[in-house]
């Protein structure tokens, strides 16, 4: 398992690199200087937005399993008593 999380982070490097390389080339840049203040800034920011996408995507996700346990648990006793069928298209 952890060698494949290790070839994993490496490949994600070396997209990341390619990706960061085909940039400078297209955009005619001749020289990186990482301690310009706009340019340590940008990757700062760069390297913060793909944890930030996959906060919110997780939370998201949270919210919406907890929905549908929170729906379960309103509907499950009212089955097993068999006062109602499930509502499987329960949207309130």
């Amino acid at each position: 398992s952890a060698i494949g999380k290790g070839y994993a982070i490496s490949s994600a490097v070396l997209v990341s690199f390619a990706l960061f390389g085909a940039f400078t080339v297209r955009a005619g840049i001749s020289r990186v200087d990482a301690l310009d203040p706009w340019t340590f800034t940008g990757l700062l920011y760069g390297a913060m937005m793909p944890f930030a996408f996959s906060a919110l995507t997780m939370k998201a996700v949270g919210k919406a399993a907890n929905e549908m346990v929170r729906e379960c648990m309103s509907q499950f006793p009212r089955i097993m008593r068999r006062e109602i069928y499930p509502q499987l298209d329960a949207s309130e």
